[in-house]
């Protein structure tokens, strides 16, 4: 069963992935975030990053096992960074 703050954790994440649904609207000119892919992925890294750390410290201090992202935060958050910009350069038309 998971936790809720396993959970909680992983909302930068699901955001992160649902940015791209969001930068495919038919517009005239693109948005910040078509516009600044890289810096999206970075933004998306920072805050999984982030988010992983308080989970681990959470989890820790009740004793909780940690789960493999918790356990490694950087490598987590480097991933959701370079995926959010691949998916944003992916499903922008150029």
């Amino acid at each position: 069963m998971t936790s809720r703050k396993t959970v909680l954790a992983f909302i930068p994440a699901a955001l992160a992935l649902m940015v791209p649904a969001l930068a495919q609207a038919p517009m005239h000119r693109p948005n910040i975030i078509q516009r600044h892919p890289t810096l999206t992925g970075i933004g998306a890294g920072v805050a999984t990053h982030h988010a992983l750390k308080v989970a681990a410290r959470n989890a820790k201090a009740h004793g909780q096992k940690l789960n493999f992202a918790e356990r490694h935060p950087t490598m987590s958050a480097l991933g959701a960074g370079a995926l959010t910009r691949h998916e944003i350069k992916a499903h922008t038309a150029h």
